[in-house]
């Protein structure tokens, strides 16, 4: 039984690129493999094969009047959405 193929296309910075296939050499695998085996996993395991994180939430205070004016402005602003 023969598989149908079908070619993937993907753009990359050089370096990264350069550098993926060094990685990718000292393991003994190229490019292609390598995304062969992303793929795979992915299918497996219904997910993406390691952790995708956002950084933290950065928070920052503020002094009350600073508060009370922010308040006014996101009051305004609904105002102004609900009239247009």
């Amino acid at each position: 039984m023969k598989t149908l193929q079908k070619t993937l296309q993907i753009r990359l910075p050089r370096d990264l690129r350069e550098e993926a296939d060094s990685v990718l050499g000292a393991i003994g695998l190229d490019m292609p493999t390598a995304v062969r085996l992303f793929l795979t996993r992915i299918v497996q395991t219904r997910s993406i094969p390691f952790a995708l994180e956002a950084g933290p939430v950065e928070t920052i205070s503020v002094d009350q009047e600073t508060q009370t004016r922010m308040e006014a402005v996101a009051a305004a602003w609904s105002a102004k959405k609900r009239t247009t």
